[in-house]
């Protein structure tokens, strides 16, 4: 493994400890001023029914876990003869739904939306939606890499845009959101570290994980 490689898993290590577990702790002993700062956001961000919120619903669909995970078992069937890269795009994908899954089940915060109509049944913190937007858009702006260049990157926009229209539908908090994009983008980045090392250097396309 290169220092680049080592350096990109000492930063997600880092940026998960620094970052994500104290927020985690904060949350799970309801920390008032963070609770307060996650009420006055969800009131302010808010839509009500209209176009903006059909918008919001359309958009954040592009972090929808099932489409995520069915696109992500597509591709995998597509490289099954880049068997480095399938696994890459898998371990991404499915390795992050199962932190998701896992950091619901011991928070169990519940949503701003509970008594809402059409409000989702799973726990809040961290926002599954985030999670999946965050390793999926990373997946794939480095497998499209060699082809698009520095252009790829402008996919990761889609994440943030996945965590901002969870607010604007108030089904989750801004402390949700946040967890959501450092549990998948620091997963993403491990992930993307680890297959680079292992890439097969004769496949022109593997070479984009990295």
């Amino acid at each position: 493994m290169t220092r680049l490689q080592r350096g990109i898993l000492r930063g997600a290590f880092l940026t998960a400890l620094s970052l994500l577990v104290p927020l985690m702790i904060l949350v799970s002993r309801q920390w008032d001023p963070l609770e307060r700062l996650d009420l006055r956001v969800h009131d302010a961000l808010l839509l009500g029914p209209g176009a903006g919120r059909d918008l919001a619903l359309a958009a954040t669909q592009l972090g929808a876990p099932l489409l995520l995970e069915l696109v992500t078992v597509g591709a995998a069937i597509a490289f099954r003869r880049r068997r480095r890269l399938a696994g890459y795009v898998l371990s991404c994908v499915f390795g992050a739904e199962l932190l998701s899954v896992s950091l619901k089940a011991v928070i169990g915060r519940q949503r701003p939306c509970q008594d809402a109509l059409g409000c989702p049944a799973t726990s809040s913190f961290p926002s599954g939606h985030a999670v999946g937007a965050a390793a999926f858009w990373v997946a794939t702006a480095v497998v499209l890499l060699p082809a698009l260049g520095r252009r790829a990157w402008w996919l990761l926009l889609a994440a943030p845009l996945v965590a901002l229209t969870r607010l604007l539908l108030g089904v989750h908090y801004l402390s949700d959101v946040t967890a959501g994009l450092l549990v998948g983008g620091c997963w993403a980045a491990a992930c993307t570290a680890v297959f680079h090392a292992w890439r097969d250097e004769r496949d022109p396309l593997e070479q984009g994980v990295g």
